[in-house]
């Protein structure tokens, strides 16, 4: 079994309760997501100096936190934990949104970021937000 962090473990739970145990995966790789190739039109990035990215072996080493799937087991959408850049800007966070994104809206799947706040307001039971109204506010906004 793949150990989870306790917010992963938090979300991973509202998660289940809102879509069902079998419609919720944990760390699949976005290689996998995406139908396991790369869409087609997906230009290929330049590594810092210039250098060509191998996107798919890119693809294949990195993961999306939760990924949503149908009832034909097709991926739809994809949660993660994000808070931007505001406190400090990681190379490998970078990385991940700078690829990651292009790879799922060229695939046709929903991407979801959350923030550390965001989270505190869903788990908080005084606060007015919950997980169905964030997730329709996002997906309304983009």
């Amino acid at each position: 079994m793949i150990e989870m962090e306790l917010r992963e473990a938090q979300l991973y739970r509202i998660l289940v309760g809102l879509f069902g145990r079998d419609r919720v995966m944990f760390k699949m790789s976005a290689l996998s997501v995406c139908g396991g190739a790369l869409p087609e039109g997906i230009p290929n990035p330049l590594q810092a100096g210039g250098v060509p990215l191998n996107l798919t072996s890119w693809a294949k080493s990195n993961s999306c936190l939760f990924t949503i799937v149908n009832e034909f087991d097709e991926p739809y959408m994809v949660i993660e934990f994000f808070s931007g850049f505001e406190a400090s800007v990681d190379a490998r966070e970078v990385e991940h949104q700078q690829y990651l994104t292009p790879l799922l809206r060229a695939s046709g799947i929903r991407y979801i970021t959350m923030s550390d706040d965001e989270f505190d307001d869903i788990l908080d039971p005084d606060s007015s937000l919950d997980i169905l109204s964030f997730l329709k506010a996002k997906i309304a906004g983009g």
